[in-house]
């Protein structure tokens, strides 16, 4: 997935979608889109700046440090993995986490189950209790070819 990948992530509470984020990843830059209560707005890094778009808005330049990875490098850190099963269709694994890594509270270790298929794509979940209820994450990251390059506004 060095080249560059597709992805989109979708949190649950309780069963219903809380958000989710689509977008893509090539060469150390990114743009997705979040939405969430029924308002998207899109957020493109090309580092080392930043920029969010809400819809019939102009580009808006982000402060600070703009995160320069994109959920592969995340999922890239784990602490420890374990092999659930290895098939010929998926390799099953089971990683570990500290919650920070994940953007979560506390000082526990969350277990992310992931997925790596044959065609190449990972499916990574976890899940973590909150104040409003059981929250799910799966995050689907597709390798792909030919992406059309993020570029500054």
């Amino acid at each position: 997935m060095g080249g560059g990948y597709t992805y989109e992530t979708t949190v649950t509470i309780d069963g219903k979608v809380a958000s989710t984020a689509k977008g893509r990843w090539v060469g150390g830059s990114s743009e997705f889109v979040i939405t969430t209560g029924g308002q998207s707005v899109t957020y493109r890094a090309v580092p080392p700046k930043a920029w969010v778009e809400k819809p019939g808005a102009k580009w808006v330049e982000v402060t600070g440090q703009p995160p320069g990875a994109g959920p592969l490098a995340v999922l890239a850190a784990a602490v420890g993995t374990r092999v659930v099963s290895d098939a010929a269709d998926a390799l099953v694994l089971d990683a570990s986490y500290a919650a920070a890594a994940l953007g979560l509270p506390g000082k526990d270790t969350v277990t992310v189950r992931m997925t790596v298929a044959g065609n190449g794509s990972v499916t990574a979940t976890y899940m973590t209790a909150t104040a409003s209820g059981q929250a799910a994450s799966s995050t689907v990251l597709i390798p792909a070819t030919g992406l059309k390059p993020v570029v500054a506004p």
